[in-house]
């Protein structure tokens, strides 16, 4: 089963394992004293590597809205060493889980420097379909940017990585992956540099030969560049890039 166990191990590495460290002492007590009785689930957090002095942490709340699940959403900026909020941004009903199942979030900490002064961090939403036959894993990335204490939000779900397809859940079938980057421009715009969205795309073509053996043909599609500019306010997602 050459597809099944390659699609694990894409699973694996699309969605990695977080490390909470020392930083989970903090979500319960974010909770009561910001959320009240309210509950979180998928909440997570992660020390800055850019300034250690701070802590990203993420606080999802689901709740019903007919027939979804409906997530309000609070980004935070503490000091790690004592716990006391620095910035945030709360999003009544940021989120919606239908067929396809927001499953997982990641702090995502490579260096967006936007300007001199300016340094986003992301939050990434993985999603995943329900259908066994017909797979589906999409990734969003917002962006922030501490501002006072507030922080902005200068992306709003980003399309990252994608993973599509259809097999007869034994060997035949054909997958389709995206797999998108930021690279930081050399131009700005509003005083905020240009970002470069490469993408990287590949058929994988699975049949069964005359040998029984479940082969692999994999087919690499052209690369592509599209660039996002920023208005002042943010960088908005043109229709190249979705």
């Amino acid at each position: 089963m050459i597809y099944y166990k390659n699609l694990l191990l894409f699973i694996s590495l699309f969605f990695p394992i977080v490390s909470y460290a020392d930083c989970e002492k903090w979500i319960n007590q974010l909770i009561d004293e910001l959320h009240h009785t309210r509950t979180s689930n998928m909440a997570i957090c992660k020390v800055w590597p850019a300034d250690e002095s701070k802590t990203i942490v993420v606080l999802p709340f689901p709740h019903e809205t007919g027939e979804n699940d409906t997530y309000d959403l609070d980004v935070l900026l503490i000091n790690s060493e004592s716990g006391e909020l620095i910035a945030n941004r709360w999003q009544a009903d940021a989120l919606i889980s239908d067929a396809i199942r927001l499953d997982s979030f990641d702090i995502d900490t490579a260096r967006y420097q936007l300007n001199p002064q300016t340094l986003a961090f992301g939050i990434r939403f993985n999603y995943v379909g329900s259908s066994q036959a017909n797979p589906f894993n999409i990734q969003y990335l917002n962006l922030y940017v501490e501002q006072g204490k507030k922080l902005r939000q200068v992306i709003t779900q980003l399309p990252m990585n994608q993973s599509s397809g259809e097999w007869d859940t034994n060997c035949d079938g054909e997958f389709e992956t995206h797999d998108k980057k930021i690279i930081l421009g050399n131009n700005t715009t509003n005083d905020y540099v240009d970002l470069i969205i490469s993408e990287k795309s590949q058929n994988q073509i699975y049949k069964e030969n005359d040998k029984g053996e479940c082969a692999e043909q994999v087919i690499n599609l052209p690369n592509k560049r599209n660039f996002l500019h920023y208005n002042g306010v943010e960088y908005p997602i043109t229709t190249s890039v979705k």
